[in-house]
């Protein structure tokens, strides 16, 4: 494996092991629309269901072999392929009879067992405290999950590699569902709590600075990723025409960098915020908020929204090394002011609020603006 073609395997492991992370952020969603908001213990709970997903995407991928490393002999990939049941738990018996019980306890083939268990866990914990889906369902997914690796797995990263550098094995199936499953026990025990099941709110009350701040958090997630994938892009493409020393030097080009920030930010929170009805960026639809306008409630004009977008995201673009600024002002305003407006609420004149509150008011004016209209049509004695 040559240095370019290891350079696309990395890029291309990197984005697998984005992909469940991704697929864990519907979970603060669900959490917002069932409880009306985003108490301490659901919003944890939606955390750490992102968290284990993400830390079974990258034990699923990483650590990368480096070229070379991989020794390949040309048999197809099913032939690595461990596929007999129990065939990695029955040597712990084995151990027991040889070395006693401690000595098993001690050995890398229980080590190996329980491990297997543990990493799902906390999947199946925070699955079933995020969901609350029966008990068959939690099983389901956590056993569907551990396949999506296995495969991943034995299928050499999908066919990256030229053959697999870690291998498919049913018992780890077996053992990640069982996991899963040990994981759901546990949520049950945790959800006969008070806590773990805060009062259902209507909604209509202004977002908290959590909900505003996961949001923003989604956003950035995205187009972090958008502008990792459009320089992986154009990096592949550079790299076909010339080498991939010189391909490194354009991305690192100044302009280049602001090009695709720019892009990247355009494509995943503009575009969204022009074309939605509410005006919502990915972030603040998942979070169910929207901006609107600061003394009306009303949906804001497009010229607001691309003003919003400029001032949060175009900085940024264009000098990535303000971000942390632009965040701790967005933060420190929302924070000093009564209003909880942040600076680039103040600079477009917006505010944010729930889209539940927006539509309310919306249905309000469009109800008034019924009435007042069939007053007309009846004249001043009309009946």
């Amino acid at each position: 494996m040559g240095p370019d073609l290891h350079v696309d395997t990395l890029i291309t492991a990197v984005l697998m092991v984005a992909l469940l992370p991704l697929a864990m952020l519907p979970a603060l969603g669900v959490v917002v629309r069932r409880y009306g908001r985003l108490p301490a213990w659901p919003l944890l709970s939606a955390v750490g269901l992102l968290g284990a997903g993400c830390a079974l995407a990258a034990f699923t991928v990483f650590p990368l072999p480096q070229p070379g490393q991989v020794a390949c002999t040309g048999e197809p990939f099913t032939s690595t392929w461990q596929l007999t049941p129990l065939g990695s738990i029955l040597p712990i018996g084995d151990a027991v009879e040889s070395g006693g019980f401690l000595g098993a306890l001690a050995g890398f083939a229980f080590l190996q067992v329980a491990l297997n268990v543990l990493l799902f866990v906390p999947y199946g914990f925070f699955l079933h405290q995020v969901t609350r889906w029966r008990g068959a369902a939690v099983i389901l997914v956590s056993g569907a999950t551990s396949l999506l690796i296995e495969l991943t797995q034995g299928t050499a990263l999908f066919g990256i590699y030229p053959c697999p550098y870690r291998l498919f094995d049913v018992d780890d199936l077996l053992l990640n569902t069982a996991g899963g499953a040990v994981g759901l026990a546990l949520s049950r025990v945790v959800a006969r709590a008070a806590f773990a099941n805060p009062v259902a709110t209507p909604d209509l009350a202004p977002p908290g600075v959590t909900r505003r701040a996961a949001a923003l958090m989604v956003d950035l997630l995205l187009v972090g990723t958008a502008t990792f994938v459009a320089s992986a892009a154009l990096l592949e493409v550079l790299a076909a025409r010339t080498t991939l020393a010189h391909a490194e030097r354009v991305l690192a080009e100044p302009v280049v960098t602001v090009l695709l920030g720019l892009a990247a930010g355009a494509a995943v929170v503009l575009m969204p915020s022009l074309l939605t009805r509410d005006r919502t960026t990915p972030g603040q639809l998942l979070l169910d908020v929207a901006p609107a306008v600061a003394d009306g409630a009303a949906r804001p004009p497009l010229a607001r929204v691309v003003l919003r977008w400029a001032v949060r995201w175009a900085t940024w673009g264009i000098v990535p090394s303000l971000l942390p600024v632009v965040l701790v002002a967005e933060l420190l305003t929302v924070i000093a002011r009564r209003d909880r407006r942040s600076l680039s609420d103040l600079v477009s004149g917006t505010t944010m609020v729930t889209r539940t509150a927006l539509r309310s008011v919306q249905a309000d004016a469009t109800d008034a603006s019924t009435a007042a209209g069939a007053g007309t049509m009846r004249g001043p004695g009309g009946s």
